[in-house]
């Protein structure tokens, strides 16, 4: 739906800006945003689709009146087609038409969420399919079994009580990328102290009484879990009063609880930072790959999107829908692994902030235009575009091998590209001037790509030395806020 959605919004290849084919625009757009509300809706609660009438009149195309014309009107038509098949997917009944209509309740039939034993094969594929070494879930999971085994064995030979608590301080720290252990570890520890002062307090004005440590237990538990979504610094607060009061109605005075509490828990989120010391998990180090894999995959769905424009066959429309599913977990992985990047203190290697920023919005517009370009692709009986065929093998080639040069720290080259796109413009009769568009957009985009990777060796010098003393600065204020930084470099 969303290439749809993005065709006729763009008055490039769609609804013009103005006048009455906007206008239309507007009123389509508007009725699906009902429709898709009330699909999600009737997914949520278990109930029948209910879209207002208004909407439904707006979603009939008129054969004679419609004044959408050439892709706009075929991306209008697509549109009620796909919304009509969301409705179906809502369990709403009904056979596939033009023009969606929600049936009675009494054809209703819900989605109906998987049982235990029906999610265990999906548990093991996923197991499956984690157990590489570059895989960031494996990685976190042997980091997290070596430091909880560690932090036990640590504890247990203390002159301390309750070694536990230690691995459990570093199992609760402990996340797949390095910012979000820090900020949880320093928030742990940080309402640790606090909660254990506030109870500490509180016992030496009261006094012990069993019965008040219960209450004051069940209330710290109650804040716990309502402060949980508050922040995790203020739901450790209470959590540790809590664990407070729970020992003190056991007989154990605060002076042997607080000290405890406070040493195992600086133990553990010693242990759960210096795992990234030992067995480091950096995603700035994997960004070109990153990148890499995302240009890849985006080339091949773009070719496979114009292969369907020169030949619509069901193979080459399948071939597209695998496509687009690899580019987007391919997308998926990149963001992933840049959000992880933006937060880490380490020298950039091959792709600083900027570069990494610039190449994204590069590859986003690569990927909406071959996005625009699927929403007009034709169906079996419709004409093809023999030249489109051509530019699709030269794309596909040049993404692949751009690709490695990003791996490799290259600039990548469009010459294929370039040539098969001069060819398809001198050809005559081009009978395909909206999908030429479409593909002079994302030639435009690989060059916004090739701006962003590409540098001189003294550009690519000085860029990693400015990186590194701004990563340098930012590490040390946020590892001492209370005083300046120091410089780097």
């Amino acid at each position: 739906m969303r290439p749809v959605v993005a065709a006729l919004a763009d008055p490039d290849v769609g609804a013009p800006a103005e006048g009455p084919g906007r206008d239309r625009a507007r009123e389509l757009l508007d009725a699906a945003a009902d429709v898709l509300d009330a699909v999600a809706r009737s997914i949520r609660r278990g109930t029948p689709a209910e879209v207002r009438p208004g909407s439904m009149d707006v979603l009939r195309v008129d054969e004679e009146h419609e004044v959408l014309e050439g892709p706009a009107r075929q991306a209008a038509e697509r549109l009620v087609e796909r919304l009509g098949e969301a409705l179906e997917v809502a369990g709403t009944g009904g056979a596939r038409r033009r023009t969606p209509t929600p049936p009675g309740l009494a054809d209703a039939q819900f989605l109906v969420r998987p049982t235990m034993f029906r999610l265990v094969p999906v548990v093991l594929r996923a197991v499956r399919r984690e157990l590489r070494r570059d895989s960031p879930v494996f990685r976190h999971a042997v980091r997290l079994a070596a430091v909880a085994t560690l932090g036990y064995l640590i504890a247990a030979r203390l002159p301390l009580g309750h070694g536990y608590w230690a691995p459990i301080a570093s199992v609760m720290a402990m996340r797949p990328d390095f910012h979000r252990t820090y900020a949880r570890a320093v928030a742990r520890l940080a309402g640790t102290l606090a909660g254990v002062a506030l109870a500490t307090v509180t016992v030496q004005a009261l006094g012990p009484d069993a019965h008040v440590f219960g209450a004051l237990a069940v209330a710290s538990a109650a804040l716990s879990y309502t402060l949980i979504r508050t922040g995790y610094a203020y739901s450790q607060c209470f959590t540790a009063a809590y664990v407070v009061f729970l020992l003190g109605m056991g007989g154990q005075a605060w002076e042997q609880t607080v000290p405890e509490r406070v040493v195992l828990t600086l133990l553990g989120g010693a242990l759960a930072m210096l795992a990234y010391v030992v067995f480091p998990a950096w995603e700035t180090t994997r960004l070109p790959g990153r990148l890499a894999d995302w240009l890849a995959a985006n080339g091949r769905y773009a070719a496979a999107v114009l292969r369907n424009y020169a030949e619509p066959t069901r193979e080459h429309h399948a071939d597209m829908r695998r496509a687009l599913l690899a580019s987007r977990e391919a997308r998926a992985a990149w963001q992933e692994a840049y959000d992880r990047a933006r937060q880490e203190p380490v020298r950039p290697r091959g792709l600083t902030s900027r570069e990494a920023q610039e190449a994204q919005e590069a590859l986003k517009g690569f990927g909406r235009a071959a996005m625009l370009m699927e929403s007009h692709v034709p169906r079996a009986d419709s004409r093809v575009v023999p030249e489109a065929e051509r530019f699709a093998d030269a794309l596909e080639a040049d993404t692949a091998q751009a690709a490695a040069d990003v791996r490799e720290h290259r600039n990548p080259d469009w010459g294929r590209v370039e040539e098969a796109l001069h060819a398809w413009e001198g050809a005559a009769g081009d009978r395909s001037p909206v999908v030429r568009r479409e593909a002079e957009l994302q030639k435009q985009a690989l060059e916004d790509l090739a701006t962003a990777v590409s540098r001189t060796p003294l550009e690519r010098d000085v860029g990693s030395a400015r990186e590194e003393q701004r990563v340098r600065a930012a590490a040390a204020v946020q590892g001492d806020g209370s005083g300046p930084a120091r410089r780097g470099g």
